[in-house]
């Protein structure tokens, strides 16, 4: 068996067009954000909290359920209130921590539970310095995941690219709040 339930033994032609669709249908997508005064290091140090991606993303609530911050297994919940999408739902998403990197400073998670149609989905999100810029760097929130219902591929990318640009002006303003503070305290 592959994975997600997709088999290589012959099969009647109409299960084999649904086969060659298994094996074929997979969203592969990434979303980018340049933040042009903050540093790989600065970003990452706000954002390698696996379980505080609410303070960066604060259309959702997010809290560890199980494992140990930072470690391979570590589970966070996140939930979005109803309503945000118009309607009455609210959705929810258990997410495992897959591998963490801080030399690499990236993180990879998979949704392991949900209520919102996503079979398989594996994302990484990153924060890699801009090429010949020591100043500043890109946040990248890549995934790999089976197509959802009711959306398109493009969609999901608009969806967190929306969220990631939200997420890169949050971290810049702390950056710069930061050093404005100690900018002051420096002059005092």
């Amino acid at each position: 068996m592959q994975g997600g339930g997709c088999r290589r033994t012959p099969a009647p032609a109409s299960q084999a067009l649904a086969m060659e669709q298994c094996q074929v249908e997979r969203w592969e997508g990434k979303a980018s954000a340049k933040l042009p005064c903050t540093k790989a290091d600065e970003a990452w140090s706000l954002l390698s909290s696996f379980c505080s991606i609410h303070l960066w993303l604060p259309s959702i609530d997010c809290r560890m359920v199980a494992g140990t911050e930072g470690q391979p297994g570590c589970v966070r919940y996140c939930t979005s209130p109803p309503g945000g999408d118009g309607s009455d739902a609210a959705y929810w998403a258990a997410e495992e921590l897959l591998a963490f990197d801080p030399v690499g400073r990236s993180y990879s998670y998979k949704v392991a539970e949900n209520n919102m149609g996503f079979g398989r989905y594996v994302a990484t999100l990153r924060a890699v310095p801009l090429p010949g810029d020591e100043r500043g760097c890109e946040l990248q929130w890549s995934f790999d995941c089976d197509p959802l219902p009711a959306w398109t591929k493009e969609g999901l990318v608009a969806y967190l690219q929306v969220n990631l640009d939200g997420i890169a002006k949050r971290v810049e303003d702390a950056v710069r709040t930061a050093a404005a503070l100690s900018n002051s305290q420096v002059s005092e």
